[in-house]
């Protein structure tokens, strides 16, 4: 095996497991730790890869996927994810929305009902609901995150500890049994962990490909959601661990 291509594996495992080891690596390439090393190198020279003591990490800005990308996909899914959690809200409720693709999912359903008051830190959720009649929409304010256009910041933690929530909609990057669910951006999280504290019932949302996946900041423990949401193709193993858990919601994507 040639170096690009050695690298180019190196690439893939970063991208499935989000780090690597060089003992590991070394098996799996069949070559000695320096060159390894030097591998890990040259990757932290692209901004592919950080290295850490006895390995590597993906770069969490490679690894993080462009919001306009994410609104093509898995739609029919984070559209059902969406219609069962508005199942749960009632008229008057307060409900609180995070930024990402599935909340925006909900927004478009939320756009139709009125007599609701929603909480979001969301810019294109903002955009979707702020002409509905008989809405009322509460905007936290903050820094502005370009790439996601979420607001984030003290300000936004601030308002957020005046308010009360009936029910929140949360996603995130990844969802593990053990860690349970992790996010990219620290601010962001600080201020999705300020609005679960808020809400009387906590509602998860993620698609199947997020399942077995740790990002560096945490969020909450499985134990922790009221209700999770997520489609049929969700391992059978690991559902039936969840339901020991959590209460869940599988959507049938094949309806």
């Amino acid at each position: 095996m040639n170096t690009t291509a050695r690298r180019a594996v190196i690439v893939k495992l970063l991208k499935k497991y989000n780090s690597v080891k060089t003992v590991e690596l070394c098996k799996t390439l069949n070559v000695t730790r320096e060159t390894v090393r030097r591998d890990l190198y040259y990757l932290e020279k692209q901004n592919i890869a950080r290295t850490i003591r006895g390995g590597a990490i993906l770069n969490v800005a490679l690894n993080e996927t462009n919001y306009e990308r994410r609104l093509h996909h898995n739609v029919k899914i984070k559209q059902l994810i969406a219609e069962q959690f508005c199942k749960y809200v009632h008229k008057g409720d307060t409900v609180y929305l995070d930024y990402g693709t599935t909340s925006l999912a909900v927004a478009k359903i939320l756009h139709t009902q009125s007599e609701l008051t929603v909480i979001t830190n969301s810019i294109p959720i903002i955009n979707e609901l702020y002409k509905t009649r008989g809405l009322n929409l509460i905007v936290l304010g903050g820094a502005v995150r370009q790439n996601e256009g979420s607001l984030y910041g003290l300000d936004a933690i601030q308002a957020l500890r005046h308010l009360n929530i009936n029910i929140g909609f949360f996603s995130g990057s990844g969802i593990d049994l053990a860690k349970g669910l992790s996010n990219h951006h620290i601010g962001e999280s600080q201020l999705t962990r300020q609005a679960l504290q808020q809400s009387q019932i906590k509602v998860v949302g993620v698609e199947h490909e997020k399942f077995n996946k740790v990002f560096t900041n945490h969020i909450m423990l499985i134990q922790d959601i009221d209700i999770l949401i997520t489609d049929q193709l969700t391992d059978a193993a690991l559902i039936n661990a969840l339901n020991q858990q959590t209460h869940l919601d599988q959507v049938n994507i094949m309806d």
